[in-house]
């Protein structure tokens, strides 16, 4: 009896961990993965293997895609809600609509974790961009620029991340 109890304890640990876990995950992710899979579409995920030693970022997530409407309306509304108690550090609209946009997403006080998205809409082209890092808003543009430096070899040819 007492052995079901811990079983049945554990699987409901597991259940409810991992739902809360699901639930912190931003909602941008939802348009990395339907739209990352598309025809034209270039999407890029580097992980701390990848990042350290290069920069702070721990997550660096980049989709660029051919721009529509849906496409626009389902990512401005995925953002909308992911930087809620957030910051918007930088913002341009062109015609009324968002053209740049780089979001600071609301940071737990215990954790020294940020999350930011970058947006950018133009030339019929979106590019949509996920990072987690431990730096500051202020630090934001430094690590970008060690992101460009960063060399990844793909199938034995050198690629510069832009």
């Amino acid at each position: 009896m007492k052995q079901r109890i811990l079983i049945l304890s554990f699987l409901l640990s597991l259940f409810w961990g991992g739902s809360i876990m699901a639930q912190t995950n931003p909602e941008v992710d939802k348009i990395f993965e339907t739209y990352g899979k598309q025809k034209g579409a270039v999407l890029i995920e580097l992980s701390t293997d990848i990042l350290a030693g290069h920069t702070q970022m721990k997550l660096y997530k980049s989709l660029t895609t051919a721009s529509n409407d849906p496409l626009i309306a389902a990512t401005t509304t995925a953002i909308e809600n992911d930087i809620e108690g957030g910051m918007k550090l930088i913002k341009t609209l062109k015609n009324g609509k968002v053209e740049t946009g780089y979001y600071c997403l609301k940071k737990e006080d215990r954790s020294s974790m940020y999350e930011y998205i970058l947006y950018k809409e133009k030339s019929k082209k979106m590019t949509l961009i996920y990072i987690r890092g431990n730096f500051s808003p202020q630090q934001l543009e430094r690590e970008l620029g060690k992101l460009k430096d960063l060399f990844i070899y793909v199938n034995n040819k050198r690629i510069k991340l832009q």
